[in-house]
């Protein structure tokens, strides 16, 4: 363990903490707060003022922003967004200045380039002396090989590549990143170290099979009875609900029995629209049903629990919240080969990988449709995550 550190974990300003929505990266800098908490750090968390905050044992320092645009979330990330990451960065970098004594060690972790970057150019030298800058790169389009990325990285990400330059530690969720940021960023090996997201496994979890909730949940959704898959994300092309849809469709016509559930934001307004225009051209907008957004915590383990599996098709991902919180909730996940996800590599650990619609089909059919396979693969997936996957886990990871 590293000499006695105040640890400040800094929130990116999008939503926020604890998140009301499915905020991936907000989710990540709670449960990281809370189990370096419980680790005897000494932590706080800098993060967007929000008068409307759920109850918390989070030791938070709020950073002011103009009411009318700190409590808007844009999912299609337009003007607000900008001019809320604009304002919120100065005015953190700011609060951070003000905060830091010279004479303490400090760790400062970002999760945002405009956080990091802003606070970079604001701080002095001597302000930063004893100071570690870390940075986790949660941005998936590093996952993608190079040549697909570097004028998306040009264009859209050269403050993140600042920001992974400059810092003292850089975290990466998978090894496409670690090997885009060593090779073509020029940033020394030493500095990236390779640690995946956790999930907290008190709130994601099992449920019995007699939980009242979610069989009053079954029966108000008219699912009794039914094989319901699920998916959560936002509505967008890179998370691909359609083809999700699409590789259903021959199981809707076959069992009409078989429900296909998906919650998230609506990102991509246009394509939610060709979601639903394809369901009505293949008839099966019975087998189809969009949840909205639903908040994380108990109601979303409620729906994990309600599903025989989950389905994870994203074109590109850091490294999956919901994909760690399906599993924890024992859901077997039914998981594209193409993605890439290079942490999984057990056996057993209630993952199903498929290539193409045919290998999809028959997962369904012989691992996923039989309730004794079912069982066992759930079974394995909660038990897979407590072993593996816990934030108490994962957090000993970055401080140790």
């Amino acid at each position: 363990m590293k000499e006695r550190f105040t640890l400040l974990e800094i929130g990116t300003g999008y939503t926020s903490i604890p998140a009301k929505i499915g905020a991936a990266t907000e989710i990540v800098v709670e449960e990281l707060a809370k189990s370096a908490s419980k680790q005897g750090l000494d932590v706080f968390v800098f993060d967007i003022k929000d008068r409307n905050r759920p109850e918390n044992n989070l030791n938070l320092i709020e950073v002011y922003v103009p009411g009318f645009i700190a409590h808007s979330v844009e999912y299609n990330l337009g003007f607000i967004h900008k001019l809320k990451r604009f304002i919120y960065s100065f005015s953190l970098a700011l609060k951070l200045i003000r905060f830091i004594k010279k004479n303490q060690h400090y760790i400062l972790h970002f999760h945002n380039q405009f956080n990091f970057f802003f606070f970079y150019i604001l701080s002095s030298k001597s302000r930063k002396l004893n100071l570690e800058l870390y940075y986790t790169n949660h941005t998936s389009a590093w996952s993608r090989p190079w040549k697909e990325i570097e004028p998306i990285v040009a264009r859209k990400y050269f403050l993140e590549s600042f920001s992974m330059k400059k810092a003292d530690q850089v975290f990466v969720l998978n090894e496409m990143t670690s090997e885009n940021l060593i090779s073509h960023l020029g940033i020394s090996a030493y500095k990236v170290k390779l640690i995946p997201n956790g999930v907290n496994t008190e709130i994601y979890h099992k449920e019995p099979a007699d939980n009242y909730d979610i069989i009053n949940l079954r029966i108000k959704l008219n699912l009794t009875g039914r094989k319901t898959l699920f998916h959560a994300g936002a509505v967008c092309d890179r998370k691909n609900q359609l083809e999700i849809i699409q590789y259903l469709t021959p199981i809707f016509k076959k069992d009409p029995n078989v429900v296909f559930l998906f919650a998230g934001g609506i990102r991509e307004m246009d394509y939610y629209t060709a979601i639903t225009e394809y369901c009505t051209s293949q008839q099966i907008e019975a087998n189809v049903r969009y949840l909205g957004e639903l908040p994380p915590g108990k109601i979303l383990n409620e729906y994990y629990n309600l599903a025989t599996g989950f389905i994870f098709f994203s074109k590109s991902e850091g490294f999956s919240l919901a994909l760690l919180e399906a599993l924890s909730a024992g859901l077997p996940v039914i998981l594209s080969k193409n993605l890439g996800i290079d942490f999984i590599k057990e056996k057993d650990s209630g993952i199903l990988f498929f290539e193409n619609q045919d290998e999809f089909q028959e997962i369904f059919y012989h691992e996923v449709y039989p309730e004794e396979r079912q069982k066992y693969h759930s079974e394995k997936a909660s038990q897979f995550i407590q072993k593996n996957y816990s934030w108490e886990h994962i957090a000993k990871m970055y401080f140790d």
